[in-house]
């Protein structure tokens, strides 16, 4: 005699509420990646506007300050995927806003990075981070160009690559800059992976191959020029 199905209550049984879940969570979480270059510039212009006395900010007001093409819906969507911050026809709290977008970007708290090529992207560079991004702290540099190794660059040593290994794992860095000629980035990227670093800035027109659980942008200059010159020709 078959048993009698238990009535439902309407509730997905546990382990298809937590399938169901965690494909929203990634769902989110590919929304957020794709939208992060576009958060980081609402935090920057947030930014702007709480320490120009702006108080509440409109996504109208928002997207002018960003510019770029970036329209006020945009920016709404971009802002719901990370909850429920402001009232139709009222604004944004700007203040609790770049609070909140400070958290999920990482910027509610300080970075050091080590800079491998001191050459003149590299000092661009530092010199970029360390007068407008003020949580990115430069802690270590190295080179092999003997005119730059023992200098210091604003109270960092520069120290020769060789030294990698014995200076880099007590300095905490987070994130390393790879601004060395091709040949020698994939040597560099795993040596600073090995000191602890796990996240990466390539600048080296190459791919990197690590493993996943290191964090790689790779910013190839020539190829963005390339996409400006397609528009000129």
């Amino acid at each position: 005699m078959r048993a009698k199905a238990r009535p439902s209550n309407g509730r997905k049984p546990t382990a298809q509420r937590q399938q169901a879940s965690d494909a929203l969570a990634r769902a989110r979480d590919r929304v957020l990646i794709i939208s992060l270059p576009r958060l980081f510039l609402y935090h920057r212009a947030l930014e702007d506007a709480v320490h120009g006395g702006l108080a509440v900010v409109t996504s109208r007001v928002l997207a002018d300050r960003v510019g770029r093409g970036i329209s006020s819906t945009q920016v709404r969507k971009d802002l719901s995927s990370l909850g429920n911050f402001g009232r139709r026809g009222q604004g944004y709290d700007a203040t609790v806003l770049v609070n909140k977008l400070g958290r999920v970007l990482g910027l509610d708290r300080d970075w050091r990075i080590a800079i491998v090529g001191f050459g003149y992207l590299g000092h661009a560079l530092a010199t970029f981070l360390e007068f407008r991004e003020a949580k990115f702290h430069i802690a270590a540099i190295f080179d092999q160009e003997p005119s730059l190794v023992g200098t210091h660059w604003r109270g960092v040593r520069i120290g020769h690559a060789s030294e990698l290994e014995k200076i880099l794992p007590h300095l905490g860095c987070s994130i390393g800059v790879i601004t060395v000629p091709a040949a020698a980035a994939q040597s560099v990227a795993e040596r600073l992976v090995a000191c602890g670093v796990t996240a990466l800035l390539n600048f080296a027109p190459m791919t990197l191959k690590l493993p996943a659980r290191v964090t790689v942008r790779s910013i190839d200059l020539a190829s963005e020029l390339s996409i400006l010159t397609h528009y000129l020709a």
